[in-house]
């Protein structure tokens, strides 16, 4: 049984020995908690708060909890164990303590009106939430749980980004109130915002630092509090079963969502079997270890199932307007990844998908990435066969897609509800065996984005092509699809054997690019690799020719250094593409650089240039510019694994990972760094415009694993933007003298 298996097996047990549950509660511990806990001890400052105890006199007390059922008194009990543990109030913290106060009074609103009435007013009212005892106090926070909203907020230089979760269902929502608090204690005037579906919101502001303390409420008609249905969920699902692992399974099949099959593999090519299984020379995955994983069911409890009724109001969250700087990184889970995809849905959401156990795993965090810590909270399986999975979101059908390769072809998956389920549905495109009985073509890599009509457009590597299908929300998916680019015969110029591509698109405007690598044969009878890109748009429905990334205006066209590993976005404020790919060093091919290529539109190509390059060097001929740091300078550096990102305000930044040579032949200190682009920057010569904003930052300072190997290192992180103003990214911790060992946990990080 793998690790995984038996962290789960071990909270289940957990939940079956809690089913039996403790003793009812009874009126005695109910009224024995109420005479020991005493307001006049606790309200210090807040004089408004009522002294005396919360229900009333013992003999009240009693009678009245004789009334109620025992569900009541559990909750009567929770109240007064939340009361007591509250401090003295005093002025300086008044609004924190009031705050407190009124998450344990809101816990009342589950009593039944039965209990209610036996208690005939004594209860306090969890109705008066906007004054909480404290008439002039104002609407407060919740921070302790006892609520049924949570709220992230994010700033840059001149907004704030708000995004909720909703952690019950209400019809009851008429607009969001947005309250502030300046660090003066000021409190601005409430901002509304009636689009009740909404789950997200920017505040503009002028130019200059803000610091708030914020919250938010969702109100009902009579301008109060909304109060949530219990047990309503998080909106849509897409559950269904997954099958129990590979070993329910023959040692010649492997279980493919819930049935046990024959993969067929190609041997001596591309490694697509499971984790622990090996292509046979019969040309089928078969089982050679015997754990080889097991399907865990976790993320079920990944938003919060209350049985009471809660209100909308949220947690406080502070930021401040400045320019935008990292935040905390997270570890996804207690356990080893590998090669994570991320996808930004806002600033509270975000989604990684990445290889766990053997298995295709996603984790789902409503808060931010603060909650990937807990596996059992934000962990769901995407599939148990599959590898090198890639992740793209629609904010349309607000539908999560998944391509991945299995066996000799490519599966499609959807989750609704932001990857916490995946349901039991899939589109795998295998191609047909050959006539002869042979196993013909192999799809060796995949890529996704979202496309038009809340679906999304997904490209493959099919032999010596690159081919385009359109997927619905449905999960239809073209046949044939469109062929993008296919090889030329190796002869001297021509262009073929197209490997590892990268797709963007801007649905509105009917873009399309992608980039890959591809070999070129030189009239020397040598090749080499170079990265190309091909386009289409709404005006031209084929795909072009393929162009060079390397393309510099002057001959010779191409590079003579190889190229490998391009990214691609476009700014959907300007329209215009950015690429980038990683090249060997100029004059040091021992080191490497990540390269930026930018589309002409009007040409219909893309260009580059020697400042384009992330190590571009000062006017002293030494200091890296984007670098200027003492850790970097008069050293060795490489560079690699580059992700562009681009906000819907325009704003691109390009993340890599870097790292200076160390001593003795131990390798580099990869960290994961990023740096904004700007289309409108001068470049250090001042000649063009199109350049980066420096200085790089770095986002954190976990060494990151280092794939050694001859070439190129190969791409092993991610980058996304989300919907709102901030970035998310992830990568895999190395282990090891300096990191070359792949075993680590990944790691989020964000900006801001």
């Amino acid at each position: 049984m793998t690790t995984f298996s038996r962290w789960f097996l071990a909270a289940a047990l957990v939940v079956l020995a809690s089913a039996c549950g403790p003793a009812p509660t009874s009126s005695a511990q109910v009224c024995d908690k109420n005479a020991q806990v005493d307001q006049t001890a606790k309200v210090g400052d807040c004089t408004r708060i009522p002294p005396g105890n919360l229900f009333g006199e013992r003999s009240t007390c009693v009678a009245a909890a004789d009334k109620c059922s025992p569900a009541d008194r559990t909750l009567l009990l929770d109240v007064l164990t939340c009361a007591e543990k509250l401090p003295v109030c005093v002025e300086a913290s008044k609004e924190a303590w009031v705050g407190a106060r009124t998450g344990c009074v809101m816990r009342l609103s589950g009593v039944s009106q039965a209990c209610r009435d036996a208690y005939a007013g004594v209860l306090p009212d969890p109705s008066g939430i906007f004054d909480a005892g404290v008439p002039d106090a104002g609407p407060m926070p919740i921070n302790d749980g006892g609520n049924a909203l949570d709220l992230v907020v994010v700033a840059d230089e001149t907004s704030f980004a708000f995004a909720w979760t909703t952690l019950q269902g209400s019809n009851s929502v008429t607009r969001w109130a947005f309250i502030g608090t300046s660090d003066a204690g000021v409190r601005d005037e409430p901002f509304f915002n009636s689009m009740t579906s909404r789950r997200d919101f920017i505040l503009e502001v002028d130019a200059g630092a803000y610091y708030r303390r914020w919250f938010m409420i969702g109100e009902a008609v009579d301008t109060k509090p909304a109060f949530g249905t219990p047990d309503a969920g998080a909106g849509a699902s897409d559950a269904g079963a997954m099958c129990m692992g590979p070993l329910d399974c023959a040692t010649d099949r492997v279980c493919d969502l819930g049935q046990c099959k024959v993969q067929t593999c190609q041997p001596g090519g591309p490694l697509t079997c499971p984790n622990a299984y090996q292509c046979f020379p019969n040309g089928t995955c078969n089982r050679t270890a015997f754990d080889a994983g097991q399907v865990f069911d976790a993320g079920s409890g990944n938003m919060m199932m209350l049985s009471t009724p809660l209100p909308f109001i949220s947690n406080d969250f502070i930021a401040m307007t400045r320019a935008p700087t990292p935040g905390a990184q997270v570890y996804l889970g207690g356990f080893a990844g590998k090669r994570p995809d991320v996808v930004a849905i806002d600033s509270a959401r975000t989604f990684v998908a990445l290889e766990q156990d053997g298995l295709l795993v996603g984790h789902s965090s409503y808060r931010r990435g603060r909650d990937f810590i807990d596996d059992s909270v934000t962990a769901s399986p995407i599939d148990t066969v599959g590898s090198r999975v890639r992740v793209a979101y629609n904010h349309e059908s607000k539908t999560l897609y998944a391509c991945y390769i299995v066996g000799r072809g490519v599966r499609v998956r959807r989750s609704l509800d932001e990857g916490r389920t995946w349901g039991d549905t899939a589109t795998t495109i295998e191609p047909p065996p050959l006539d002869d009985g042979g196993l013909g073509m192999v799809i060796s890599d995949c890529d996704i984005a979202a496309w038009r009509q809340g679906g999304a457009i997904m490209v493959t590597v099919e032999d010596d092509k690159l081919v385009t299908r359109n997927v619905t929300s449905g999960l239809d998916v073209e046949d044939a699809g469109q062929v993008a680019f296919v090889s030329a015969a190796p002869d001297a110029g021509n262009v073929f054997a197209p490997i590892r591509p990268s797709i963007a698109t801007l649905p509105s405007d009917s873009q399309v690019h992608i980039v890959f690598t591809a070999t070129r044969s030189l009239s020397s009878g040598l090749s080499d690799t170079e990265t190309y890109g091909v386009y289409r748009d709404g005006m031209v429905g084929t795909f072009g020719q393929p162009q060079a990334l390397t393309y510099t205006g002057v001959p010779p066209f191409g590079s003579p250094l190889p190229q490998d590993y391009a990214t691609v976005a476009i700014d959907p404020k300007t329209k215009r593409a950015i690429g980038a790919y990683v090249s060997l060093l100029p004059g040091n091919e021992a080191l490497s650089t990540v390269q930026v290529s930018l589309w002409n539109a009007q040409q219909r190509r893309w260009v580059t240039g020697s400042d384009l390059s992330v190590f571009t060097l000062d006017v002293d001929n030494q200091t890296k510019v984007l670098f200027p740091f003492t850790e970097f300078q008069g050293k060795q550096v490489d560079a690699f694994s580059p992700t562009f990102a681009a906000l819907p305000n325009g704003k691109i930044w390009l993340s890599m990972l870097v790292g200076a040579r160390l001593g003795g032949g131990s390798g580099n200190d990869f960290k994961f760094w990023a740096v904004p682009f700007d289309f409108d920057e001068p470049t250090p010569a001042g000649t063009v415009r199109g350049w980066f904003k420096k200085p790089a930052r770095k986002l954190s300072d976990t060494r990151a694993w280092d794939p050694r190997g001859g070439g190129i290192r190969p791409t092993v992180s991610s980058f996304s933007a989300d919907s709102q103003i901030s970035f998310s990214g992830a990568f895999t911790e190395g282990f090891g003298q300096a990191g070359e060992q792949e075993g680590g946990r990944s790691v989020y990080v964000t900006i801001p």
